[in-house]
């Protein structure tokens, strides 16, 4: 997994909350189009990365694109740019892009965490893979996750500490659609797929076990 997203920064970060506020990405709203498009936030931070790519399958895009090409060359779009400096101190860690999704639990109280979110317009009925990593006194990297997002959705994508035994913890990836009721946001776990290697060596996307979150 270290290919796919590396994770060059391991420090041992400040362990408090950062105040942010929202940057509208004007750019990037003005792509959307409810009839074609969908919108996806993807939160960070907390020593935790990611990255995605749109527009290909699990199949198409890691054993041909990305095949033989570094993370940026194959089309990688990191989830949060870092600016310059050290945590908690870059403009980047007090910042939000946005484009106009509705809030959810986790950015209701993100002033109250380490992450930061990053909202962004994609194409929907294609195929979109998001992959993420945490560093530091956890360190672990679930498989990339591939799902289909659907015309005028809004979905959110985190990387989620689970306990896996009393002295032992993992990390999952939550991916939930977000629909706006009332005055309220309902968030729904949608479907997912993974995209790992198979026997023959080859990247395959596949079903989740009957115990898998």
């Amino acid at each position: 997994m270290r290919q796919l997203l590396p994770l060059a920064l391991s420090l041992s970060l400040i362990g408090c909350a950062t105040s942010k506020i929202d940057i509208r990405n004007e750019t990037e709203a003005a792509k959307y189009d409810p009839a074609n498009s969908a919108r996806v936030r993807l939160i960070t931070g907390d020593n935790a990365h990611g990255a995605y790519f749109n527009g290909q399958s699990c199949e198409k895009f890691m054993n041909e694109t990305f095949k033989g090409g570094s993370p940026e060359e194959s089309g990688w779009k990191m989830a949060h740019n870092d600016s310059s400096g050290v945590y908690p101190f870059r403009d980047s860690d007090h910042r939000n892009s946005v484009v106009g999704m509705p809030a959810s639990q986790t950015t209701r109280q993100i002033n109250s965490t380490t992450k930061q979110f990053d909202e962004y317009v994609v194409e929907a009925n294609k195929p979109f893979l998001a992959v993420f990593g945490m560093v530091g006194s956890i360190a672990c990297s679930p498989k990339p996750v591939s799902f289909i997002p659907q015309p005028g959705q809004d979905y959110e994508m985190q990387l989620k500490i689970v306990k896996l035994s009393t002295f032992s913890a993992g990390c999952i990836v939550e991916l939930n659609a977000l629909s706006v009721v009332g005055t309220s946001t309902v968030e729904t776990p949608v479907p997912k797929q993974f995209c790992a290697k198979g026997a023959d060596g080859a990247f395959h996307t596949m079903d989740p076990g009957p115990s898998a979150p």
